[in-house]
């Protein structure tokens, strides 16, 4: 939309937001730069994205510019760029839930409370929330989808908490004339995204998918977090639902994080093993290794997701738009075949 500038505010200045933030200002610079999936959505360029509210519980990250706060400890995404100052300085966030002990350890919290939070919206005339906070702050995450509700901005929820999937929820957001699309980011090629393809190309092939597992390992902190027994097996849950939309009943899959590995920073190693069954029932066994970053792989499916919100909020679309969730998201309302997820996005925003 020319002219048109997207005012947008994190929640949580992690690896996830730096990679977010540094590919704003790339590919700003750099429009026709290699690795930008889709160079518009909606109307919309990468260039049209405009940061004008950070938050954070992390006091080191509180008090400056987001441009310094993203390489910030615990932050381990590497640095790309030599990054100007965004004039956005990381305010104190929302902190409704106990830490566990593995953020606890590694976070030195700082907090304030709703109502500042709706007010530092309104002031800054936020238009769209992305809330990245660690995976596991439920209460956190369900109190910043209300003060977006209640500032007038939509809301992008990249962590596994129900919010998108809430029908309450989304029915208060659809009655304040909003935008809210989650559960749970879906990485750009993370393991989930590979194993849903895989299993969709088995398929494509005359294979039947019998038995499959996905183990991943990676360093920073959302792993480190994933190690809390409770939200390990919250998170085993919603990847493992996820890869099943994509074959019949009667197949066996499990899929989670197995364990936390300092030196690997951002990065993650997936293993994946496929059993499946073809012509006389003969069996065929694939077994896959692949090393990503989990910033990396954040980056498109973000900036692609708040472009699309955009458009929707521009169109006078309202509550879970179940395109971009689909497209977006592990945890959706609608169940769809990722290549299927992915068409109808690009038929819709990228054309």
């Amino acid at each position: 939309m020319a002219g048109k500038r997207i005012r947008v505010a994190i929640i949580g200045v992690g690896n996830c937001a730096s990679a977010t933030v540094q590919g704003i200002y790339y590919y700003s610079s750099n429009p026709g730069g290699e690795g930008l999936w889709h160079p518009v959505v909606g109307g919309y360029r990468v260039s049209d994205i405009q940061i004008v509210a950070a938050l954070d519980i992390d006091g080191r990250k509180t008090g400056k510019d987001v441009s310094e706060a993203i390489f910030s400890e615990p932050n381990v995404f590497e640095k790309r760029l030599t990054m100007p100052k965004t004039g956005v300085i990381v305010e104190k966030g929302l902190l409704e839930d106990e830490l566990n002990p593995y953020l606890a350890s590694t976070v030195k919290p700082v907090k304030q409370d709703r109502e500042k939070i709706v007010e530092y919206f309104r002031k800054n005339r936020v238009e769209i929330a992305v809330n990245m906070i660690s995976s596991g702050l439920d209460k956190s995450s369900l109190a910043y989808a209300e003060a977006a509700r209640e500032a007038g901005a939509s809301f992008i929820n990249a962590t596994p908490t129900s919010i998108a999937t809430n029908r309450l929820i989304i029915e208060e957001f659809e009655n304040k004339g909003l935008i809210v699309v989650g559960d749970d980011l879906m990485s750009q090629l993370g393991g989930t995204a590979l194993h849903r393809g895989l299993v969709a190309f088995l398929k494509s092939r005359g294979l039947k998918p019998v038995k499959s597992y996905q183990l991943d390992v990676g360093g920073g902190l959302e792993t480190l977090n994933t190690m809390h027994e409770d939200l390990r097996d919250f998170k085993k849950q919603v990847k493992t639902s996820s890869i099943i939309e994509e074959a019949e009943e009667g197949w066996e899959v499990v899929s989670g994080t197995t364990d936390y590995v300092d030196f690997l920073g951002n990065n993650r190693v997936t293993y994946l093993q496929f059993i499946a069954k073809g012509f006389m029932e003969g069996g065929f066994t694939i077994n896959v290794n692949m090393r990503s970053n989990d910033g990396f792989n954040a980056g498109n499916m973000i900036l692609d997701v708040v472009r699309a919100v955009a458009k929707a909020m521009d169109d006078g679309l309202r509550g879970n738009v179940r395109e971009i969730s689909n497209y977006g998201f592990k945890k959706t309302l609608e169940k769809k075949k990722l290549f299927e997820a992915t068409a109808v996005f690009q038929s819709k925003y990228c054309g």
